[in-house]
């Protein structure tokens, strides 16, 4: 058993990189559809329905931070400045999801998926398979 243990645990730069690239497959497709698809201001509107402060501020924010951020964290470039971000953004829509909208926890799973990659991306970094590494990110 300690075998198995200790292969997993050599491959946990692929582990890190798995969970950062889906998240940002994820996140990508999530404010490419926000930005061409539904419009920033129909984001912006949306937001303002949610009782979301600034939302002709904050949902062209959010989309573009999920269409640009969500590249970049693919790269693996900038990934713990973008998982800080993300974590905060996913606080809230999990809460919105959860409370203001009322799904409980089965309707914020997602969200509450993508806060704990963030926290995850935002504490450790990239991992090994990345930009940030390549370039020996000192935040990486």
């Amino acid at each position: 058993m300690q075998r198995v243990i200790s292969a997993l645990a050599a491959q946990s730069g692929l582990g890190y990189a798995l969970v950062r690239v889906y998240t940002a497959v994820v996140l990508f497709t999530y404010g490419y559809q926000k930005v061409f698809h539904q419009g920033l201001s129909a984001v912006a509107a949306g937001f303002e329905e949610l009782g979301i402060p600034l939302p002709s501020v904050t949902g062209p924010f959010i989309g573009l931070l999920e269409l640009i951020g969500g590249g970049l964290l693919f790269l693996g470039l900038f990934t713990r400045w973008l998982g800080a971000l993300f974590a905060v953004e996913f606080t809230v829509a999990a809460y919105v999801e959860w409370a203001i909208r009322n799904k409980g926890y089965a309707g914020s799973l997602l969200e509450l998926y993508i806060l704990v990659a963030a926290v995850l991306l935002a504490t450790n970094g990239a991992g090994r398979y990345s930009l940030d590494a390549l370039f020996r990110r000192a935040d990486a």
